[in-house]
């Protein structure tokens, strides 16, 4: 389509083949533009992603949501009432986040917060522009070492310099052409009650947690933490290992230590290689 849009307003004028192909690729640009497309790749693996709402957008409401949260916390008296507990976190979080900056550099002008919640219905997750909120009981209830913090960390946090929920809600709108014009919140929104359009995103959901999987654990080989920790932090989880689901967002719990055992293959030699620097990246914590 782009060759013959340029065929079509440059058909005599332009005789060079490298200004042909110059044009051509103007061009593309432009038909993604106007279809509200911006072309992205995952770290790590360069998987390439079609991104429909900027990422501003989609920090500014993760940031409005997880605030509402931190809120509600306090209220509470449930939010970071052990001072140890959050020093030892956020101390773990720190190499992890230096690395996530490296694979994606805009992440260094993201406000980085951490906190711990003493709520038994949360695990860990880090929200868009680097919000990441851990529970307390969940790190009690598993013994976790700081090496399994580090993985469970690091998964979280790949899940975020992947824009993986920026991804999930762009897929949205291609879902169906009553939903390419819908909004933002229109897409939450729909997220949030339609049933059916969870189940059409499912294998993207699962193929996001394998992608986290991956870059979760490069990024704690490179911040100098043993990669088999990840692999110990999964069999600890202790799941039934039963076949995915047609809604399972996760994949099997089998297929999941599989893959990661192969990961953690390769990341031996990021952990290896990390032992012999010094890193003296810092990164400020809220």
């Amino acid at each position: 389509m782009t060759k013959l849009l340029a065929r079509h307003l440059f058909p005599d004028s332009i005789r060079d083949r490298r200004w042909r192909l110059a044009l051509c690729s103007l061009l593309t640009v432009w038909l993604v533009v106007e279809a509200g497309l911006v072309a992205a790749n995952v770290p790590v693996n360069g998987r390439p992603q079609d991104l429909a709402f900027s990422s501003d957008e989609v920090q500014t409401m993760a940031a409005g949501a997880y605030h509402q949260s931190l809120r509600e916390l306090m209220r509470h008296g449930a939010l970071d009432r052990n001072p140890q507990l959050l020093a030892r976190v956020r101390r773990i979080a720190q190499p992890i986040i230096a690395q996530a900056i490296l694979l994606k550099p805009e992440a260094a002008q993201w406000n980085w917060e951490i906190h711990v919640a003493q709520a038994n219905q949360i695990d860990a997750y880090c929200m868009a522009g680097g919000k990441i909120l851990v529970g307390a009981g969940f790190l009690e209830k598993q013994a976790l070492t700081d090496g399994e913090i580090a993985a469970l960390l690091a998964h979280e946090i790949a899940h975020a310099i992947a824009e993986h929920v920026r991804e999930e809600l762009s897929m949205v709108r291609r879902l169906s052409p009553d939903y390419t014009y819908f909004s933002l919140e229109e897409v939450t929104g729909l997220l949030g009650w339609d049933l059916s359009v969870s189940l059409r995103l499912a294998p993207l959901s699962r193929l996001q947690e394998l992608e986290a999987d991956d870059i979760g654990i490069t990024l704690a080989a490179r911040a100098g933490f043993d990669p088999r920790a990840l692999v110990r932090f999964y069999r600890k989880l202790g799941r039934d290992g039963s076949s995915a689901g047609l809604i399972d967002t996760h994949g099997s719990n089998v297929d999941r230590l599989r893959a990661v055992e192969n990961f953690a293959v390769y990341a031996e030699k990021l952990y290896d290689t990390s032992r012999r620097q010094v890193d003296g990246t810092s990164v400020s914590l809220k």
